[in-house]
């Protein structure tokens, strides 16, 4: 039976006492990341060689080292948040970075609009449909990135 469930006969163990005695909660809630307790602690996981190499794959396909990607897998897991790659990263301070280049316009804008109001001619209705596009374009990039990322550190149980 332990081996069918791919657990050790105390692992079997363990789980049927806790189901009996009532302590079994089911799924664990996730939980609260602790920077006072940011510091890494070494781990040492052995595996079948299968699953390392499957492990480097996944790594090298995200652009990762292996034990980054370990470390992301477990926490995507324990917290329910994505993390995020580096690549990934860099493609949300390149969206922050073109917000902050939208507010400088809007604040171009507010202040000729303030300096002439009856010249509101000096404020192209262009422009403006222009920068409400370049919003939208970030907007879906950065929801296309998070959305990637959380698939990414799914489990895929199978269920369709």
């Amino acid at each position: 039976m332990a081996k069918a469930r791919r657990l050790s006969e105390s692992e079997l163990l363990r789980a049927v006492i806790l189901a009996v005695t009532g302590e079994d909660d089911g799924p664990a809630q996730p939980i609260e990341p602790d920077a006072e307790k940011a510091d890494t602690a070494r781990m040492t996981v052995r595996m079948p060689r299968f699953l390392m190499e499957g492990t480097k794959a996944r790594a090298k396909a995200k652009g990762m080292a292996p034990s980054r990607w370990v470390t992301a897998l477990v926490q995507s897991n324990l917290t329910r948040q994505p993390v995020m790659s580096d690549d990934e990263l860099a493609g949300l301070l390149a969206s922050n970075r073109e917000l902050a280049a939208i507010g400088r316009n809007l604040n171009q804008i507010a202040r000729a609009l303030n300096e002439a109001f009856y010249e509101t001619e000096r404020v192209k209705l262009e422009k403006l449909a222009e920068l409400r596009q370049v919003i939208t374009e970030n907007r879906l990039a950065v929801r296309a990135l998070v959305r990637a990322s959380q698939n990414a550190w799914e489990a895929d149980d199978g269920a369709d």
